[in-house]
């Protein structure tokens, strides 16, 4: 009869252990960005670079973490068991009927549109669920929580917290940038597009896509530019740029309708998927196209 020695036991339990918290571990997996100054927004000409890009100011920001890759499917179905959240609905009917090219390119049609699959980003996320979760992944890891309802139902937001938050949209951007490794792209990892994101044309209007399956950019964070939208946590402004110039830390905490979106997604076209590219739909607004990437202040 085969005998194992002690040792040989603790290392087995260990590795078992190990095993079964990395299954069950929700903690993302983060990049950290050293902070810099780095001229933020768009010096290009109208269809390319857009008002509300305009104009170039210069930005400084402290070193910060951010997600490697958008916050999975597989992720946010732990948060929705948890705190009861129901799921967002797949495309219902008449979204899709809504939608004729989608329909048109769309290409398994045996299956009930495409569906929440484990290493999809996850989408249709509005900003405030995006804030809930961040709420509830902090106080799991046993962190300070970043967002507190006030007394008006809007979301006050305090950057100085350990827990996990969505990035300002000057983080967002640097990082997209390639942070003080920035080789100076039009998309966040290349000057062409295909290599880095899954927007309109690549994914041939089918839905998101698997994570990490293109190209990073010069920090190793996937996907920033193309796949899904991603919120941010301010507010959104169409001249914000015209204030900002160097600040450090800036965010738009003067309440509006609206919240920053940034990144383009698999449903639009590459146009919208530069590192400058914004967007500010209404706080309560979601859509196929909407998830959201982690950060936290270092």
């Amino acid at each position: 009869m085969k005998t194992f020695s002690i040792t040989a036991i603790t290392t087995l339990i260990i590795l078992i252990s190990s095993a079964f918290a990395n299954i069950f571990s929700q903690s993302p997996k983060m990049i950290l960005v050293s902070g810099g100054t780095f001229k933020m927004g768009s010096n290009l000409p109208d269809p390319d670079g857009l008002g509300d890009e305009k104009p170039v100011h210069t930005v400084t920001i402290s070193d910060f973490y951010i997600g490697e890759t958008e916050v999975k499917v597989s992720d946010y179905q732990i948060f929705s068991k948890a705190t009861g959240i129901a799921m967002p609905q797949p495309p219902e009917d008449e979204w899709w009927e809504s939608h004729p090219d989608t329909k048109k390119f769309y290409n398994n049609p045996a299956k009930k549109w495409w569906g929440f699959q484990p290493n999809y980003p996850m989408f249709h996320v509005s900003w405030e669920n995006a804030v809930l979760y961040c709420n509830w992944l902090s106080k799991k890891e046993g962190l300070n929580e970043c967002y507190k309802k006030n007394a008006d139902g809007g979301w006050d937001f305090d950057i100085t917290k350990t827990g996990y938050r969505l990035p300002t949209e000057a983080e967002w951007e640097f990082a997209a940038r390639g942070g003080n490794n920035s080789k100076g792209y039009k998309y966040s990892g290349s000057n062409s597009l295909s290599e880095v994101a899954w927007y309109d044309e690549t994914t041939a209007l089918a839905g998101p896509q698997n994570v990490k399956t293109k190209k990073p950019n010069e920090l190793g964070i996937y996907d920033m530019s193309g796949n899904v939208w991603e919120w941010c946590s301010d507010y959104y402004s169409a001249k914000y740029y015209t204030i900002s110039e160097g600040k450090t830390n800036p965010v738009n905490l003067t309440s509006q309708p609206y919240r920053v979106l940034r990144g383009g997604s698999w449903h639009y076209q590459g146009s919208y998927a530069t590192i400058t590219s914004r967007d500010g739909p209404e706080i309560g607004f979601t859509n196929y196209n909407y998830g959201f990437r982690l950060a936290r202040t270092k």
